[in-house]
């Protein structure tokens, strides 16, 4: 009688796995260096794949999956029709921001075999597959915002979306690159503030410095555009207004 797979030994496999090929690499990591770290046979791992590579296949495939859920855009705050508030979405934008880039610090060991192809196999393409998916994902989310009246009409979504996918894309290799933890919410709040800035309809403009340095935490104010430190009523007013 054919042995059943377990599914508690798979997962302990991918856990040991994941843990061998991030220190050792695809190429120097051995299928008992992860049984042994895993408490199961050798059996048991080609019980449930078919090779080393084709672990370390599942083990990427499961990791493009749940960044993809990771980076999906952050619902829209303001509806057609309705009166949003402009500074309750650049606090959305930025909060998912971070969560991304949060994500990607803790697999950036996993990351960066992925970019490499893995150490000797091409699994790079996933990634390529993948940044294609997120720059569709922001030209969708980029013309939305232009049909409501609150990016620019003269600009190119499709282009716009390949400036900043391209732009994320390069800032993921930098934080993963870095030799100790960056201040990720101040990344983020400086890329809002820079894409906030050339995208945003000149109606929302004239309330969005505010909106983006409320967004950012203290050590990030530098980088962003001082907000007035205070106000009239009518101002504080229209800073709430949705732009038309």
């Amino acid at each position: 009688m054919p042995r059943l797979a377990d599914r508690r030994a798979r997962i302990e496999l991918l856990r040991a796995a994941e843990v061998i090929f991030t220190e050792r690499g695809l190429t120097a990591a051995r299928v008992e260096d992860i049984t042994e770290r895993a408490g199961v046979s050798k059996g048991a791992f080609y019980l449930h794949f078919q090779s080393k590579d084709d672990c370390f296949k599942q083990i990427v495939e499961t990791f493009v999956a749940r960044l993809a859920g990771c980076v999906e855009p952050p619902p829209m705050l303001m509806e057609e029709g309705e009166k949003g508030s402009l500074n309750e979405y650049f606090k959305r934008v930025h909060a998912h921001d971070i969560e991304v880039l949060e994500f990607c610090w803790q697999n950036r060991a996993l990351l960066k075999m992925m970019q490499a192809g893995g150490g000797g196999a091409p699994y790079a393409y996933l990634i390529d597959e993948f940044a294609q998916r997120v720059e569709r994902q922001v030209e969708s989310t980029i013309r939305y915002a232009t049909d409501i009246g609150l990016y620019r009409r003269d600009l190119d979504p499709s282009v716009i979306a390949a400036l900043i996918s391209g732009a994320f894309d390069r800032l993921v290799r930098k934080l993963i690159d870095a030799p100790s933890r960056p201040d990720i919410p101040a990344w983020c709040a400086q890329v809002l503030q820079l894409f906030a800035q050339g995208l945003l309809a000149p109606e929302a403009r004239a309330v969005a410095d505010r909106a983006v340095t409320e967004a950012a935490p203290h050590s990030a104010r530098q980088a962003a555009v001082d907000p007035p430190a205070s106000g009239s009523r009518g101002e504080r007013r229209r800073s709430r207004a949705k732009p038309t």
